[in-house]
């Protein structure tokens, strides 16, 4: 037979016989790569190879724990035994991590010391099997904490270099990868590796454009710095950080991504300085950008302003330009205060620098500009904005736009500028607290008289110029206002607060003159007294705010930070996880280490039922001296206004919970956001940013190819000869069951002896006996593998199958297509009634014209494919016969009709099931899962093409929570959706059918 070629990184397939002493036979489909393992496996069963026939070449696969433990030591008896009694206790910890993860990752801890008995490297793959475990169930965080584990044994025990690479290397973990791991990993591989290393997880998160662990700068610093050469692995960081420029990551928002984007900011400063090889750089990273910017949100395009903004000069203004444009066009379809800022400096940069281009893109600007400002709250904003551009281009600047957005950007302003700053600054901090109407009148105030403005505000409507004097005060504790006009917004808020009479104020009226205002005791005079508070404050608003309050010593919390989340519980009302900076684990530690707040769905709730009595001072505080405003940023703690001193809550707080008020602890210092200067640009050569980060692990990490030296399975020369053992004949009887002889007797034995039972083959085969349960399973995948597929059994591969009783007990009955052509349905069909090593098989057509047709290639027919799988039902119901593997009478329900043009079917929809149970069935029914879709690959051999099936499991905020299903379709190798037209129906109906099956298994049952 002529092999084929194998491609890089494939392995052999091979059809394995094995015999026992018993003669008994079982045959397997064997990797190349796990034979090693399974020939020791199979030994300890009692069954030896006694040939082997090549199949196929496939995709190399990692040879599955602990199966590979076994391929180690092949001749260290003691190893095996060891292996095999930690992989059962490990099997059944792994049974756990669905229902009782908890319980399931004591077990793993409990393991690793067993397992580190057969080596650290065993107990490292250990916890990288519990990590993908708890993963495939969808749940992070026990996958998370497996992994520090791991990091936790690579610190005190010598694991190899080796695996820990191959698990930070990894695609599947790098969602989940903790920093102590790549930091152990990095260390292990050396310095050179380690920074390719810590460059790779790096590229593969901004990738998947997931979030940054924080400190990955820093450590990247780090390593070059213990480089051998310094300026080499400086230029390697650069250029990884270039090759990063069009990951949608590196445009995250927030987070330690802001720092790659501090330096990319300096690299693309210093691309204008190093002449022309800085603008082929240039020009390389702008197609890079303007390829992956039409999947960036409007936060990820703001961002990358933000990065070109400080370092674009007047003669290359062009993307800078583009990309704000970009952001309008964006800006018009959803509203983000923070990326109209950073549009509003583009545009003004561009203005100043180079005013001509403006002019020269009015026609497209201006229709970009008045879309995106087209709403009756950035009118203001939009005038200001107007006369900021005329001022800085000393032209009229808005009629041009004007007339190209088609009259929709009204005028702008004309009255003086003020002391300091610009309009469309005073006018954005403005608009950030007050509704559109007071931003005109607080203008309008500022400008003329306080005095009048306010008297003619409070006869107009107390209650409004109670509400507008409130949100002042907000205005200036906010530290993103300048100070001049905090000073100005105090000034006319203590007007306005002078002239109120506090009987015409009532929570009524303060509720119709702004409905958002949810105001309990509204008090004129806690206003004054927040005037007063905020302008001894302006030097340094921060303390102001509620995450540097003082927070009082609490018994169970040794942290401040824990104790200030539970005051600011009680005096917020609820806090969430997401304002507060943290997460909800967190939240349920403080609830579990004190009585006095209790856990919601992300917030921190207080609990009334732990105290004695009513809280008394802290309630009369907050109802008349702290509010929440709703502004129009996201929801955070910067919309608190805090009229008292934040010690005066403290201390309130502290009394009502009987902790004495002197035990406060202070304020956390103020962490400075900004970043070190950098350093003065020196024209050099850029780095290239092709060069290639991770160029030394292809050789700290070798991998096989296919056409390398690989272990091929062969005879056996332990092959027993004789079954017998200690003067006893050992045969199987009729239902398989072990049957002992003395030798010259015809009778079995009743007991047996002793000798026969100490003898290791003896036991060998018992053991094999036990394990044939489990190997029906593993039948009934590889061949129901080749009948979704249409892979057709050649002749020989038939045969030996035939020889396993198991395997010809599935065949039994089973509807061949005798002489298969591809493509094209199957032809001349018939059911395999019986075979005979001389004569072949022999077969039952429709037409009941049995006959021996030899042994020949053979296809086991789809039902989906049968021109009519009715009469072939019937055929067997004639017959008398029922077939072990389920083909007549599979499930062929595919999706609807009005669904076949489409490319996701909703014919499983919104079926209630638990969240980890139907993981775990999926992975039963061979999806790939994880925390997103779970997919399964399909090959179908007579279209010669790759499907991969998709199903959307639910993703509910914990991972054993119920969810709802979601639509299942198809798409091709490269994630391009497929109708369901284009798929051949077999794939169809398995697909539907095994995941009908996980979600009948994943169901609620009832109590």
């Amino acid at each position: 037979m002529n092999d084929p070629a194998p491609a890089p990184d494939h392995e052999a397939v091979f059809l394995v016989r094995l015999r026992s002493l018993v003669s008994a036979v079982r045959v397997l489909e064997v990797r190349a790569d796990t034979w090693p393992a399974r020939r020791v496996v199979e030994q300890h069963e009692g069954y030896f190879a006694e040939d082997a026939l090549f199949l196929r070449f496939e995709p190399r696969e990692e040879v599955p724990f602990p199966l590979r433990l076994h391929g180690e030591r092949p001749e260290d008896a003691t190893h095996h035994e060891r292996v095999r009694r930690a992989s059962r206790v490990f099997l059944r910890a792994t049974a756990l991590a669905e229902a009782r993860p908890r319980r399931a990752e004591q077990a793993f801890q409990a393991l690793e010391a067993f397992f580190e008995e057969i080596g650290p490297d065993a107990a490292a793959s250990m916890w990288l099997e519990a990590a993908r475990t708890f993963l495939a169930l969808g749940d992070e965080e026990h996958a998370t904490r497996s992994l520090r584990r791991l990091a936790r044994l690579a610190r005190r025990a010598p694991v190899s270099a080796a695996l820990l690479v191959a698990v930070v290397s990894s695609p599947r973990h790098g969602k989940i990868l903790p920093g102590e791991l790549v930091d152990v990993a990095a260390e292990h591989a050396g310095p050179d590796a380690g920074l390719s290393l810590r460059l790779d997880v790096l590229r593969r998160l901004l990738e998947a454009g997931s979030d940054v662990p924080p400190g990955t700068i820093a450590a990247l610093t780090n390593a070059a710095q213990t480089s051998g050469d310094l300026a080499a692995a400086a230029s390697r960081i650069d250029a990884a950080l270039l090759g990063c420029f069009g990951l949608p990551g590196t445009w995250a928002p927030a987070g330690e991504a802001s720092l790659v984007r501090a330096r990319l900011q300096a690299l693309w400063a210093l691309s204008h300085a190093s002449g022309d090889h800085g603008s082929h750089v240039r020009s390389g990273l702008a197609s890079a950008l303007r390829a992956t910017w039409g999947d960036l949100d409007t936060a990820r395009l703001a961002a990358v302003l933000d990065t070109l903004l400080p370092a674009s000069p007047s003669d290359d203004t062009s993307l800078l330009l583009a990309v704000t444009v970009r952001l309008l066009g964006a800006l018009a379809r959803a509203t983000n205060p923070p990326a109209e800022d950073t549009c509003i400096r583009a545009l003004l940069h561009l203005a100043e620098i180079t005013p001509t281009n403006l002019f020269s893109h009015a026609d497209g600007l201006g229709p970009a500009l008045a879309d995106a400002f087209d709403k009756p709250t950035s009118r203001p904003l939009l005038a200001a904005l107007l006369a900021d551009l005329d001022a800085s281009t000393r032209r009229a600047l808005s009629e041009t736009l004007d007339l190209a957005a088609d009259a929709r950007l009204g005028p702008a302003e004309t009255t003086p500028p003020p002391r300091s700053g610009t309009r469309t600054r005073r006018v954005r901090s403005l608009a950030r607290w007050l509704p559109a109407p007071l931003v005109t009148a607080t203008l309008a105030a500022l400008a003329a008289s306080s005095e009048a403005a306010a008297s003619a505000a409070v006869a107009a409507s107390p209650a409004l110029a109670f509400v507008w004097a409130l949100r002042l005060v907000g205005l200036a504790e906010d530290e993103r206002t300048s100070l001049d006009l905090a000073e100005d917004a105090l000034s006319l808020a203590e007007v306005l607060a002078q002239h109120i009479d506090p009987r015409l104020v009532t929570t009524t009226t303060v509720a119709a003159a702004d409905p958002s205002l949810q105001l309990a005791h509204p008090d004129p005079a806690a206003l004054l007294r927040g005037v007063a508070l905020s302008r001894a404050s302006l030097a340094d608003r921060g303390v102001l705010r509620p995450e540097r309050w003082p927070a009082p010593a609490l018994p169970g919390l040794s942290d401040p930070r824990d104790a200030r989340f539970v005051f600011l519980a009680w005096a917020l009302s609820s806090l969430d996880a997401h304002e507060a900076g943290t997460h909800h684990l967190a939240f349920a530690r403080v609830a579990d280490a004190t009585p006095l707040v209790r856990t919601g769905a992300g917030r921190l709730l207080p609990s009334p039922l732990a105290l004695r009595g009513v809280s008394p001072s802290l309630t009369r505080l907050a109802a008349t001296n702290l509010l929440r405003i709703p502004t129009a940023d996201e929801p955070s703690l910067r919309d608190v206004v805090l009229l008292c001193s934040p010690r005066e809550l403290a201390e309130a707080f502290a009394r009502d919970v009987g902790v004495s008020p002197r035990l406060l602890a202070e304020p956390p210092p103020v962490v400075p956001t900004y970043l070190d200067p950098p350093l003065p640009l020196v024209p050099r050569d850029l780095p290239l940013p092709d060069d290639d980060p991770a160029r030394p692990l292809a050789a700290l990490v070798p991998r096989r190819t296919s056409l390398a030296p690989a272990p091929v399975p062969t005879r056996d020369p332990a092959l027993p000869l004789s079954p017998v053992i200690a003067g006893h004949v050992v045969s199987l009887g009729p239902r398989g069951e072990i049957i002992v002889t003395a030798g010259g007797a015809s009778s079995p034995l009743r007991r047996v002896p002793s000798a026969v039972r100490k003898d290791e083959r003896y036991r060998a085969l018992v053991r094999g006996r036990r394990a044939e349960r489990a190997r029906r399973h593993e039948a009934v995948r590889l061949l129901e593998d080749r009948m979704i597929r249409a892979a057709p059994l050649t002749a020989d591969e038939l045969a030996w199958l035939l020889d396993d009783p198991l395997h010809a007990s599935l065949l039994r009955h089973l509807v061949l297509a005798i002489r298969p052509r591809d493509p094209g349905p199957p032809r001349d069909l018939a059911l395999l009634w019986t075979w005979d090593p001389t004569r072949g098989l022999g077969v039952v057509p429709l037409d009941y014209d049995a006959r021996w047709i030899g042994w020949t290639d053979v296809e086991l027919v789809h039902p989906a494919r049968l021109p009519d799988v009715a009469v072939w039902r019937a055929l067997t119901g004639d017959l008398g016969v029922k077939q072990e593997l389920p083909q007549l009478f599979r499930d062929l329900r595919g999706v609807p009709d009005d669904e076949l043009d489409r490319t996701e079917s909703h014919a499983l929809a919104r079926r209630l099931a638990s969240a980890a149970a139907l993981r775990r069935a999926l992975v039963d029914e061979g999806f790939s899962t994880g925390s997103g879709l779970a997919t399964r690959t399909f090959v179908h051999q007579p279209w010669s093409s790759t499907f991969t099936a998709w199903f959307d499991p639910g993703s509910p905020p914990w991972p054993r929570d119920a969810t709802f299903s979601g639509a299942f379709g198809f798409c091709d190798p490269r994630g391009v959706p497929l109708p369901f037209t284009a798929i051949p129906r077999p794939l169809v109906c398995e697909a539907r059918a095994s995941i009908d099956r996980a979600l009948a298994r994943a169901a609620p049952r009832a109590r």
